[in-house]
């Protein structure tokens, strides 16, 4: 395969990763076009908020990637909207500061950990300088090389009411489909569009004789929904939707909620003793009506069972193949044939944003974008496909090669961004990613603790603290920042 520098670019996708990539691409001042693609009438991605009856309709258990979801037709707008994870009472897991792009901070008047209208604000007004270069609702149908294999092919249809939400061809209907081609295209549509919903034994036949009794914790956007419910519920998870889920449940309506984990939770979370864990679910027993547990046990009169178990990658637009016949997305837990977790190296200017979880997708995407922008314009030589292989053979023995590949726990996830900017920096043009100092490392490191604190202060005094020395004075969080010693131990 012949790497070639790329003059022409799509980015798939205008959410936070998509702009932060786009902007470094821009900036960059190499390219001679680049054209973002956004389904939604807007930027700010999953930060979009839509109500609880925009739900996707996935099928259950959903357990195979590349599920085309479709938008939902709202009556009021007399448009398509696409149905976003965002609840009514979120706020971030993550302080405003650590979860800023480089060249805006958020606004110091805002809750630390703020609420999502705002974060979609903010991620409006970072974007806005993009709006030329974006084509919004419109939906990717296809994705491939064009027929002499030099370039990519960008098929693209307006999502409108005369295409149905982009469901049918508008061929019928007097005009075609827009074809583009493109030298390199970034995959950037995000990692929260497909939920996993697994093949439990008994599901689908729980799903289809109680019909409504099981839904995805994207469809969850107040614990109005959970009012009438007499029976029991169970939330399927144990990670930071799955928990924030349960404690908005139990401190609105009152009752019990069970947890069923496999796993301890690393994201910050509320407590309450009225969350009651239970096991892995072993089988639903429509017969008995009845849940079974992995440890003998088992729970009866379940009236609504809420999944939290994370998504899957999913590019159902991509008609790829390859010279070493290896596809991209087996199972949709992980990306296969992927460099530092950005570069796809099987398919010639191929890179993705954002597939790493547990990272601040912000930083992040402005770092993989101004490493890969120099890397597409010549700036930092282009890896050999051997060193790339090689790299995914060591992370891949490193995490044991499945739905933990992408996984970047801290300090992980800031080594990875100082690796990309090192690089970076070496060459000193375009856009200059966040750099990493000893305070924000170790805010890093202790967002757990923060977060827990500040769920402690507001519930004690009502009010939601603006810093972090508001919480340590309160006595509701100790002092979490890092010595030069543990500095050290952590690679730092």
């Amino acid at each position: 395969m012949t790497w070639t520098l790329p003059k022409t670019i799509a980015v798939v996708g205008g959410g936070p990763c998509g702009a932060g990539f786009a902007k470094a691409l821009i900036a960059e001042g190499k390219f001679e076009k680049i054209k973002i693609f956004e389904k939604r009438s807007d930027f700010g991605g999953l930060w979009n908020y839509t109500k609880e009856e925009d739900v996707d309709s996935i099928p259950i258990p959903c357990d195979t990637p590349n599920v085309d979801t479709k938008p939902v037709f709202r009556e009021e707008l007399k448009d398509y909207v696409w149905a976003s994870p965002v609840y009514d009472h979120l706020d971030t897991n993550v302080p405003k500061d650590v979860m800023s792009y480089s060249s805006m901070p958020f606004d110091d008047n805002l809750p630390l950990f703020p609420h999502r209208s705002d974060v979609d604000k903010y991620m409006k007004e970072y974007a806005e300088p993009l709006r030329s270069y974006t084509s919004f609702s419109t939906k990717i149908i296809k994705v491939k090389r064009n027929d002499s294999n030099t370039k990519w092919v960008v098929q693209s249809r307006p999502i409108s009411i005369e295409t149905q939400g982009g469901t049918v061809s508008s061929e019928k209907d007097g005009f075609q489909d827009l074809l583009e081609e493109f030298d390199g295209v970034v995959l950037a549509t995000g990692n929260y569009e497909l939920p996993y919903v697994p093949n439990i034994e008994g599901l689908k036949s729980w799903s289809t004789t109680f019909p409504g009794s099981v839904v995805n914790v994207k469809n969850y956007r107040s614990p109005a929904q959970f009012k009438d419910i007499k029976g029991h519920i169970l939330v399927v998870g144990n990670s930071a939707s799955a928990n924030d889920l349960c404690y908005q449940l139990v401190q609105a309506n009152g009752g019990f909620v069970y947890k069923s984990k496999r796993s301890e939770n690393v994201m910050p979370a509320g407590s309450s003793p009225k969350i009651l864990d239970v096991p892995e679910i072993k089988k639903f027993d429509t017969e008995l009506k009845r849940i079974d547990f992995v440890d003998g046990s088992h729970l009866e009169n379940v009236e609504k069972i809420v999944f939290a178990t994370g998504y899957l990658h999913s590019y159902p637009f991509l008609d790829a193949t390859n010279d070493y016949d290896i596809p991209l997305i087996t199972n949709g837990h992980r990306l296969h044939g992927t460099y530092e977790h950005v570069l796809l190296y099987n398919y010639p200017n191929l890179a993705v944003a954002g597939a790493a979880r547990y990272i601040l997708p912000t930083r992040t995407s402005e770092s993989q974008g101004s490493w890969t922008a120099k890397v597409w314009s010549g700036s930092i030589p282009h890896p050999s496909r051997e060193s790339m292989v090689t790299w995914e053979l060591a992370r891949s023995e490193e995490t044991g090669g499945g739905k933990t590949f992408h996984d970047l726990y801290f300090p992980e996830d800031v080594h990875y961004a100082n690796r990309l900017n090192a690089e970076i920096l070496k060459v000193n043009t375009g856009l200059i990613p966040f750099i990493w100092d000893k305070e924000q490392v170790s805010i890093r490191g202790a967002i757990k603790e923060v977060k827990e604190g500040y769920i402690r202060y507001r519930a004690a005094t009502g009010k939601l603290a603006k810093s972090y020395q508001e919480i340590v004075e309160s006595g509701h969080l100790n002092s979490f920042m890092l010595t030069d010693e543990q500095m050290k131990e952590k690679g730092f």
